[in-house]
């Protein structure tokens, strides 16, 4: 480490680091795999990341999801966050430090894709209907835009 790093509070990533974010379906993750294979970047797909290394306060049974704890997955990428190299796949973004990324993308779909690729994933109908919603209200877009310069 030299002097500079250990004046920072929080370094700055060594390499880029890209967001991939979007609605569920949209197609993050095979379009993460994708770059993440062309680049030689790391591709971390924070829905895996939160099973594996249960970085979450339970479940949400009425949507059928984990209750996210922020802090841990935080806590849990930083170090990997300022190495670089990192393709990060999540459909939330508004909680990651602007400071880990030097590229956001949000991957929109058709409203009627993200229906049929929800449905044959075998979603409760209300949460198809809340990620179409979702979609239509441009809600990972107000997101991201939040965690980015402006």
């Amino acid at each position: 480490m030299n002097a500079d790093e250990a004046k920072e509070p929080h370094p700055k990533p060594k390499r880029p680091n890209v967001l991939v974010t979007g609605t569920p379906g949209t197609g993050k993750t095979s379009t993460c795999e994708m770059a993440a294979k062309m680049s030689g970047f790391r591709h971390i797909n924070v829905s895996e990341l939160v099973r594996q290394k249960d970085l979450h306060g339970g479940r949400n049974d009425e949507w059928d999801t984990f209750i996210l704890d922020e802090d841990k997955i935080c806590d849990e990428l930083e170090d990997t966050m300022v190495e670089g190299g990192n393709i990060v796949d999540f459909h939330t973004s508004d909680f990651f430090p602007e400071r880990w990324f030097h590229l956001v993308v949000v991957l929109r779909a058709s409203t009627q894709n993200i229906f049929d690729r929800l449905s044959n994933r075998n979603y409760p109908s209300k949460k198809v209907t809340e990620n179409v919603q979702a979609e239509i209200m441009q809600v990972c877009l107000d997101e991201a835009k939040k965690i980015i310069r402006q």
